[in-house]
């Protein structure tokens, strides 16, 4: 799940993860983390995978390797003052990749990741329509994007059973990635 917002839906995503044993890969924005610690923590302490997602959500696209290597040390920063453990994987905002950007991230140590399924929640749509999605694009290793809309937490609970019943296993990302 990509996080720069979502906090009133975060919590009801987690209870639902947890009650049907599923940790997943939370990448989370440094405003985010230091405008709800103890939402971030909550994420940690229940084992699931924190990656960054830069700090202020910006077109990284349009900034410069610098400044794309600042958004992700400044998040880093919020973690580390949280006590956070996180993992050097980097979901870019908006997914925009540019050749720059990956050259940032990966001159920190980290591994860019982008998404093979794509639930085009921040549009709103009816949560069949998440899980079409996400059901038809499955398979060995797929990557969901998902963020903490209403729509996506109505939509979590079937897409979860509808993977299962296929007997794919839901992983965070390191657990997927080599």
């Amino acid at each position: 799940l990509n996080v720069d917002w979502g906090e009133d839906i975060l919590p009801q995503m987690l209870d639902i993860l947890k009650s049907k044993n599923v940790k997943a890969t939370f990448f989370i924005s440094g405003r985010f983390a230091g405008k709800f610690p103890d939402l971030v923590k909550r994420i940690s302490q229940e084992g699931h995978e924190i990656g960054n997602h830069g700090y202020s959500h910006p077109h990284v696209d349009k900034l410069s390797k610098e400044a794309n290597q600042k958004e992700i040390t400044d998040t880093e920063k919020v973690f580390q003052e949280l006590g956070i453990n996180y993992v050097k994987l980097f979901a870019p905002p908006y997914g925009e990749h540019k050749a720059h950007v990956v050259e940032a991230a990966d001159a920190l140590g980290y591994k860019t990741v982008m998404w093979t399924a794509d639930t085009i929640d921040w549009q709103d749509p009816p949560p069949e329509t998440i899980i079409k999605r996400v059901l038809g694009k499955a398979d060995n290793g797929a990557l969901i994007l998902m963020h903490p809309k209403k729509c996506t937490l109505s939509a979590l609970p079937a897409v979860i059973d509808g993977l299962q019943a296929r007997n794919y296993q839901l992983k965070t990302v390191t657990e997927i990635l080599p």
